[in-house]
């Protein structure tokens, strides 16, 4: 069986499963809400979901079994077919092996695994959403209001945090991987809770394009309140902590970062887009159900009216925040062919990320521009580069630490995950796409496919 059928079947067989579990998942759903109704623990959740009962406004739930349809899926309680343990206070989320998975507007959810397993060994596994998917021997559900309280307890983190903003297949699973191998940094790579966030507020308040959209004070206020979270005390006891943000929320989390958290340091990482996106599309333009259905509906003329909130792929729609660029990709004449939907979303995505780098370095003081680093320097002297980047999060690049870098960057960065290199298929890019592409960047005021690009800020590795 080839790579391509044999993740095809994959994909299928994995859509079918998740179907399977959530009959489970609802017939669980209704036993509990009848027993917790009788047992009290419905009424307790009631009354923390409106603020009371903030001490014990934390419900812990034992995970029995778990299914998502796609490895990109983000992780609500309808993932895992969870009971009821117990509740505790909201600050039971501060232990060291508990880690913030996924908030929404009204309730946030924390990963607990066994306390001996470390979810964020970017080594063992690239993508933190993965990781706590697979891991999660519990799962800690409390109301967004409690975790706004407690992260006014516990404060921004002191330590120095690093933010890396990118669009993906840029080398920066393998500069997370790099900064993991060292004792003294904490490496968090790609959270979903900023991206859960950003798809709550956006698919509820701008899912039809009546006013631009803008960050409200709640959601400010909640995002905030995940960051404190995700970078709790007990997650910043080393000297640096690096995030790589999820590519898909970039675009958000460029302009919330620097402006919540003036104290970050955020750079950006990319690479010329025919090599991003071709080497993006050889892994992902395989089948996966839910994307080929909403796509097909959204592009059917009945069915686009039965379901108008329905998107011609959610990618596109997830990397961009801008109303004037949202009119314009879901025109009629912009939107393609279902066939290629995948590749143009890789192509909006990319140009998206790289047109607010730009506009944010517009609009800010020099001193305060955020710097890009280029894969294609990555590729032609990976010692400069890394040297580079050290010297700009002020921290050293003794022997020492080059030997460990180097022990771990001989490996496949992403290897045994669906982004691993065994998973690369060559998928062919017609001439016509490319050409329909080139109207897509012309529109972003961006080079051509296959031009020479370096964005402005570009850090020089030499």
């Amino acid at each position: 069986m080839s790579a391509w059928n044999a993740y095809t079947f994959q994909a299928y067989i994995s859509v079918v499963l998740y179907l399977f579990h959530l009959v489970l998942y609802v017939l669980l759903r209704i036993c509990q809400l009848i027993s917790w109704r009788i047992a009290g623990i419905q009424s307790h959740l009631d009354r923390c979901k409106v603020g009371e009962e903030y001490e014990t406004s934390a419900q812990l739930l034992k995970v029995w079994s778990r299914s998502k349809p796609t490895p990109f899926t983000i992780l609500y309680q309808r993932h895992f077919l969870s009971t009821h343990v117990k509740f505790v206070h909201p600050e039971y989320s501060l232990q060291k092996h508990i880690t913030l998975m996924t908030v929404t507007d009204k309730e946030a959810i924390f990963c607990v695994p066994s306390p001996e397993v470390n979810v964020l060994d970017v080594r063992k596994w690239p993508f933190l959403f993965e990781a706590m998917h697979q891991a999660a021997n519990y799962i800690l559900i409390m109301p967004v209001s409690s975790l706004i309280r407690l992260s006014k307890v516990i404060g921004e983190p002191t330590t120095k945090v690093v933010w890396i903003h990118h669009p993906g297949r840029c080398g920066s699973t393998a500069v997370a991987q790099a900064f993991n191998a060292l004792p003294d940094v904490t490496c968090i790579s790609e959270p979903q809770c900023c991206f859960s966030l950003n798809q709550v507020y956006k698919y509820k308040n701008f899912g039809i394009w009546d006013k631009k959209p803008e960050f409200s004070e709640q959601y400010m206020e909640t995002f905030y309140a995940a960051i404190c979270l995700l970078l709790k005390p007990s997650q910043t006891d080393a000297s640096v902590v690096i995030v790589k943000g999820s590519p898909t929320v970039a675009t958000a989390d460029m302009k919330l970062l620097p402006k919540l958290f003036p104290k970050f340091k955020n750079i950006f990482m990319y690479r010329e887009i025919e090599k991003q996106v071709t080497s993006i599309y050889n892994l992902l333009a395989k089948v996966e159900l839910p994307s080929d259905v909403t796509s097909y509906i959204a592009t059917n003329k009945i069915l686009s009216r039965m379901f108008p909130s329905i998107r011609p792929l959610g990618f596109m729609y997830n990397s961009c925040d801008d109303k004037t660029h949202l009119e314009y990709i879901f025109k009629k004449d912009n939107v393609p062919k279902p066939c290629e939907l995948r590749f143009f979303g890789f192509i909006l995505n990319w140009a998206e990320i790289c047109f607010h780098f730009r506009e944010h370095n517009e609009q800010v003081p020099s001193s305060q521009a955020m710097p890009a680093f280029k894969y294609e320097h990555w590729l032609s002297n990976r010692m400069k580069y890394l040297q580079t980047l050290f010297r700009y999060i002020n921290l050293e690049l003794t022997d020492e630490r080059y030997e460990l870098i180097t022990e771990v960057l001989a490996e496949d960065s992403q290897k045994g995950t669906y982004m691993g290199r065994d998973k690369t298929c060559s998928v062919e890019i017609s001439a016509e796409m490319i050409k329909r592409a080139n109207v897509y960047l012309q529109f972003y005021d961006l080079s051509s496919w296959g031009d020479p690009f370096t964005l402005p800020n570009t850090v020089t590795c030499h």
